[in-house]
């Protein structure tokens, strides 16, 4: 019998909502929750491509390794988006890593019975189109960030980013209401510890931002997208 709750999930996601009530049951009877903590890693670039995941409470990093082991986070997922879709699709290695930034719930969707299911649903195979488009456009926007703009717009931008999904607007102020530390900070931008201590120390002296405890003020008017 599948879980209602998972189906009400699936039917939350832009991906799945879109589908009928026997497609999202359908996928409620392959699919199974997962719960990560803190730093947990969800899969390594290269890996096998074995399930789709979509969250359902926290936030997911999405990241790059260098053969040196740096790495870059690319991208951060949350509640309602879909994770490991194009390496499901084309059966390839896993093109990035995935990690927890914060404790995470997840649906897990394996491979094989996910494909029999997007090979009798034309609606959903449309929907997988559109959002491979959406993954495009963004990624085009992240080369925009890394070729044009300096590490402290993409600091300050990376910040905001982080108030509007783990954290809130309050008046002209926005809030990341999470504990990060610089070098996490550091590797979500692909720089290094010291260049970010520089830079928030610079825009905590300007007024630009307040480090109160474990939160981050970062004050309209500062820049950064």
């Amino acid at each position: 019998m599948p879980n209602t709750d998972i189906t009400a999930e699936f039917d939350r996601t832009i991906l799945f909502g879109g589908l009928d009530k026997d497609e999202l049951r359908r996928l409620a009877g392959i699919a199974r929750e997962i719960t990560i903590q803190i730093g947990d890693t969800l899969f390594d670039q290269g890996d096998e491509s074995d399930a789709l995941y979509i969250v359902v409470s926290g936030i997911i990093r999405i990241y790059l390794t260098a053969d040196d082991s740096r790495e870059a986070t690319i991208n951060l997922l949350e509640e309602g988006e879909v994770i490991g879709e194009m390496a499901l699709l084309d059966g390839l290695p896993r093109s990035a890593g995935a990690a927890a930034l914060t404790e995470a719930r997840l649906i897990v969707v394996p491979r094989e019975p996910f494909m029999a299911l997007l090979d009798s649903s034309p609606k959903l195979a449309r929907q997988i189109i559109l959002m491979l488009c959406e993954r495009l456009r963004a990624a085009n926007a992240q080369v925009d960030q890394a070729i044009f703009h300096d590490l402290r717009y993409r600091l300050l931008g990376l910040l905001r980013q982080l108030a509007v999904i783990h954290g809130r607007i309050e008046a002209d102020v926005a809030i990341v209401d999470m504990e990060l530390t610089q070098g996490t900070l550091a590797q979500m931008l692909g720089s290094s510890r010291e260049a970010v201590n520089k830079q928030l120390r610079a825009l905590a002296k300007e007024g630009k931002i307040k480090v109160n405890g474990p939160h981050i003020e970062i004050y309209r008017g500062s820049g950064g997208g």
